[in-house]
């Protein structure tokens, strides 16, 4: 990088970065003559693994590649009219950050950016503040930095699914999965058969035998409803097995978990734009990590922490963990994205609605109906709800029939 590659932002560039877009002209001529924008050329390093520099990321234009510890890939592209967020902001940091093709980007100290969002009014009274700029390495005794560090050295323990789940992941190939297989693994399983031959209600057929059973019951509800019905349930049996003491301290984000599963299949079936189960599946597991930091936090009962810096925890670490976890137990791609991206309620790619959008709007729902406070953005203001061309009407619908299609969800798993 050369000095013809560097140039001072001007404010509209600025403006895209949400948490300051709405300072005067005057603040953000003051940032600015503090910035510079730099240009990556292809492949050029732009965070490395295990970096604590205190700046933060933002890509104006271009595409990265985030690399995994796993040598996993997440390809992120930013266009010059989009609304620009901090990445891979984790410190340490848990990727290299690569430059594909020409990237302009900015890299702003973390402390400077707080202090001047601390200036607008529409983030006054936000955490999220603290939540995004939070300087880790500062805070040795953190949870948050606890965590961090147990992702870097690995010795966060990810849990297993249930021997089903496992077997099935290793067997399942879409479209082209085999039916023999799928029937020689669940005549194994005689409960999940049992669920699976009652909704597709051939159980009481007692003239066949228990492989002729599923092997109908798969063929009547089709591979991608067999899987997401043993994938799901298979879920819900890990977390109702959990401690109680784990299971009091995870029940509400259980809770909200159920909600974006229902919401997210009756989106689906709404929309027409995903299989509802799909939609039902990935909507369940989206903040799945949760069940991981807790566990964490059971471990460190002497840092004293209060519900605050537990939240704060969660809200940080949740999208990597669960991401993390959803590539140990060999989901798809698809529904990694959905966990990775699902709070980022701006998000708009250039390609059209995908699974997470609908994941998006199914998290959001959720979050409107509970107890809790959120800083959430106007409804209007969510690119994946005109997206996926949901109406108001509609959002009401989702809404009042989530509460029966959660109960019918766990009986999945009862």
């Amino acid at each position: 990088m050369d000095l013809t590659d560097i140039q001072i932002p001007d404010i509209s560039l600025l403006r895209r970065i949400k948490v300051i877009s709405d300072l005067s002209e005057d603040h953000l001529i003051a940032l600015a003559n503090q910035l510079m924008v730099f240009t990556a050329r292809d492949g050029e390093l732009l965070i490395s693994k295990g970096s604590t520099e205190k700046t933060s990321l933002y890509v104006i234009r271009g595409r990265v590649s985030l690399i995994a510890p796993d040598d996993k890939t997440k390809i992120i592209s930013v266009d010059e009219t989009d609304e620009i967020s901090p990445i891979a902001q984790l410190r340490p940091c848990i990727y290299d950050v690569k430059a594909i093709g020409r990237v302009d980007y900015l890299k702003i100290d973390r402390q400077t950016l707080v202090d001047y969002a601390e200036l607008s009014e529409a983030v006054a009274d936000d955490i999220s503040v603290h939540s995004l700029f939070t300087n880790y390495d500062d805070e040795d005794n953190s949870i948050v930095s606890h965590l961090y560090h147990n992702l870097m050295d690995k010795s966060i323990s990810l849990p297993s699914l249930p021997s089903v789940a496992d077997r099935m992941q290793k067997i399942y190939k879409g479209k082209s999965t085999s039916l023999d297989s799928m029937v020689q693994l669940l005549t194994s399983y005689p409960d999940v058969s049992r669920k699976i031959n009652n909704v597709a209600r051939i159980a009481k057929k007692s003239d066949l035998s228990a492989t002729e059973k599923i092997r109908r019951s798969i063929r009547h509800l089709g591979i991608l409803k067999v899987y997401c019905l043993i994938m799901t349930y298979a879920v819900g049996k890990l977390v109702n097995r959990l401690p109680d003491e784990h299971m009091q301290r995870v029940s509400s984000f259980w809770d909200h978990s159920l909600n974006v599963a229902a919401l997210s299949r009756i989106l689906a079936k709404k929309t027409g734009s995903f299989p509802p189960d799909l939609a039902m599946l990935a909507g369940l597991v989206h903040g799945i990590g949760v069940l991981v930091i807790d566990d964490r936090l059971l471990d460190h009962r002497d840092l004293m922490l209060d519900h605050l810096e537990i939240d704060h925890a969660i809200q940080v670490m949740r999208p990597e963990i669960s991401s993390l976890l959803l590539r140990k137990w060999n989901f798809d791609d698809e529904l990694i994205l959905a966990a990775e991206e699902c709070g980022e309620w701006q998000r708009k790619p250039e390609s059209p609605a995908d699974l997470c959008d609908l994941i998006l709007v199914a998290n959001y729902y959720s979050m409107m109906q509970s107890d809790r406070k959120h800083t959430l953005p106007q409804l209007d203001s969510v690119p994946a709800i005109e997206k996926l061309g949901i109406t108001p009407e509609q959002s009401i619908e989702v809404i009042k029939e989530s509460a029966i299609v959660r109960k019918n969800i766990q009986k999945i798993f009862a």
